[in-house]
């Protein structure tokens, strides 16, 4: 598997030279530094590297050239300058952002070259305006004017200011990014990027909120999209364990006819029943099996077509449960945690509605209803569990948002966790000496002297 392992970035915010060393052997680093040195831009400039490939991000952000090194030898670099268009009768001169792509595999002699550019002729308004409309409740109410959901009046330009950074690639003409080199492409695809943004509570999806001037709907509520998440996942695996159960128990006895002669003693048949059963014990804490269900009975001294019949029954069983290792091992941890942080109230799952709050005096809280930390805490801590996939590169914007200090100093704990489990390297972009706590050595300074 490759690895980055440097980043070099040249005039970022057209004054500072950083580099960022990421060795192999480290599964994260730590960003710190001042506001206006870069490290926001820094995590998406690498982001937009990825598949697929955010043109229209990379011309945004104001950086000169760029350099990611690889562990297998392999180099990414991106130049980003401007070219001077003459004007065309009375149309005004204006500047196109240009975009150098340059690969160099350690098995190719030769650097695998692409060109782009961006200007304001590549955005397709009619997705733009689609999107805002839909997602972010931002009205066209003129020819140039815009109204968002604070009920403020913005130009196109300065809509795109604010804005731009959240259009989705769909919003943007990618008939120049469809004759990227293949090769390029496919280095692209095996980058695995999730980035992890400080507006992470607001949702995408269409909430059941109106705007109040307009009528149309609002943002939604990040944490509320990730319990209705948590409900489909849970109805998958409950699908995919009875298709995976009425196949072994199709074929059960036909197995069971020709099973091994010879099978395990009595003591490793209880034991592997026993684990078994906890499991069991796990699933019905979290509402997807009933523990009391399918308890069976085992008989001292077993003959040894009874050890045929039960050793056969486990094997199916460990089949039948390995369905829901994925989602129980998430969820337990996600509810160890988030229980270890929240007061007077818990988290518990529910397989209907996916998460719930419960208060120490059973009253069940709106999950809109919790605080801006503990939403935080919650959406941060599902969106790293869930969401990101076994050998990633999660970057991860101040972490520190609205949390109280004692929970800063646990997070690079939390997080070393969840990435022992879900198996992702990370670098966390923070203010904070609280997040890097004992870990300091593990702390690059991005400051105003690298300039």
């Amino acid at each position: 598997m490759r690895y980055l392992t440097e980043i070099r970035v040249k005039r970022l915010l057209g004054r500072f030279d950083h580099k960022i060393a990421f060795p192999r052997q480290d599964e994260f680093i730590i960003l710190h530094g001042p506001n206006g040195v870069g490290k926001t831009k820094v995590l998406e400039l690498i982001h937009a590297l990825s598949e697929p490939l955010q043109v229209h991000k990379i011309a945004r952000i104001p950086f000169g050239s760029a350099e990611l090194v690889y562990s297998d030898g392999s180099v990414l670099e991106v130049i980003r300058n401007y070219q001077e268009t003459l004007p065309l009768g009375e149309q005004l001169e204006k500047k196109v952002r240009q975009v150098h792509l340059s690969l160099r595999l350690p098995d190719v002699r030769d650097p695998i070259r692409w060109y782009t550019k961006f200007d304001s002729d590549d955005i397709n308004m009619a997705r733009v305006r689609e999107y805002l409309s839909r997602s972010l409740a931002i009205e066209q109410v003129g020819v140039d004017l815009w109204e968002d959901a604070s009920g403020s009046i913005l130009s196109t330009s300065e809509l795109l200011e604010i804005y731009g950074d959240r259009l989705p690639a769909s919003a943007f003409r990618t008939s120049q990014e469809k004759r990227i080199p293949s090769r390029l492409r496919e280095f692209l695809a095996d980058n695995d990027v999730h980035l992890i943004e400080t507006q992470r509570l607001l949702g995408l999806q269409p909430p059941r909120t109106s705007h109040p001037r307009t009528g149309r709907l609002a943002r939604s509520i990040k944490v509320e999209e990730f319990a209705q998440d948590l409900s489909r996942r849970l109805g998958e695996a409950l699908a995919e364990n009875s298709r995976v159960s009425q196949e072994l128990d199709r074929t059960y006895p036909t197995r069971l006819l020709a099973a091994q002669s010879e099978f395990p003693d009595e003591q490793k048949i209880r034991a592997r029943y026993a684990e078994q059963n906890e499991f069991r014990r796990r699933l019905a804490e979290i509402s997807v099996l009933d523990e009391k269900s399918g308890g069976i009975i085992i008989p001292d001294g077993m003959e040894p077509w009874q050890k045929n019949v039960l050793w056969t029954y486990l094997q199916d069983s460990d089949k039948k449960l390995s369905t829901f290792r994925y989602i129980l091992d998430r969820v337990n941890l996600l509810q160890e945690i988030v229980n270890s942080r929240f007061l007077y109230k818990r988290l518990e799952v529910d397989r209907k509605r996916g998460l719930k709050v419960i208060t120490d005096e059973g009253a069940e809280l709106s999950l809109s209803m919790l605080s801006s930390g503990e939403q935080h805490e919650l959406v941060l801590l599902y969106d790293l569990l869930f969401n990101v996939s076994p050998g990633a590169l999660v970057l991860i914007d101040e972490p520190e948002i609205s949390l109280h200090v004692s929970w800063q100093k646990r997070f690079i704990e939390d997080l070393r966790r969840i990435s022992s489990l879900v198996e992702f390297r990370s670098i966390v972009a923070t203010h904070s000496p609280q997040i890097a706590g004992k870990w300091i050595d593990r702390m690059i300074t991005l400051a105003p002297e690298s300039e």
